[in-house]
């Protein structure tokens, strides 16, 4: 599949060979100057030279993930290829453009159901790294089983910490209540100046 990505993408860039004959369509399609038609031809060629790069590194790595990369990149610019051949009625590179997105659609798909099949398909780790936990907290050791997965219930007891709220009220005047029982008959001192 990566020769056929790659050789497509040569024969997308060996029409910068006939340069007059590329440019003098795309201006008149777009209907724009010169100079407009030129900077989106680089940039388009530019795409396509990087794609079909990435498409040599993904047979020497043999990467099916860059693959797909490529792929999905190809299948967006024939996309947007074909977008612009709709809108501007030329009905020819409609075609030419709309049945290769599909393929290239379709190959993108079956990388993707290929590589669940084999296994080659990157599988996310789904087991976290165990928390470890330090003192203060204590941890819900007294649950019946412990789960293989870390859950809420591995984690951390937080205490409850002592706030404002839970001091005792203290009021600032002195009451009756206050003062210190005296004996039956017996007045406080008065103080003496």
């Amino acid at each position: 599949m990566c020769a056929f990505v790659i050789l497509f993408g040569v024969a997308k860039l060996a029409e910068l060979l006939d340069w007059s004959r590329l440019h003098r369509d795309v201006a008149a399609m777009l209907g724009h100057g010169s100079g407009a038609a030129t900077g989106l031809l680089i940039a388009g060629k530019a795409a396509e030279l990087l794609l079909t790069v990435l498409a040599v590194l993904s047979l020497i790595r043999r990467d099916d993930t860059l693959l797909r990369v490529v792929l999905a990149g190809w299948t967006a610019d024939l996309a947007l290829l074909s977008i612009v051949a709709a809108v501007y009625g030329d009905l020819g590179r409609l075609v030419e453009h709309g049945l290769s997105f599909a393929v290239f659609a379709g190959l993108l798909v079956a990388t993707r159901v290929r590589g669940r099949r084999t296994g080659t398909e990157p599988v996310p780790d789904v087991s976290p790294h165990p928390v470890r936990v330090m003192a203060p907290h204590g941890t819900r050791a007294d649950l019946p089983v412990p789960s293989p997965d870390v859950t809420r219930q591995d984690l951390p007891v937080r205490r409850p910490e002592v706030t404002r709220q839970d001091l005792p009220v203290r009021s600032p005047d002195l009451t009756r209540h206050d003062l210190p029982v005296r004996g039956p008959g017996t007045a406080p001192p008065e103080d003496q100046d």
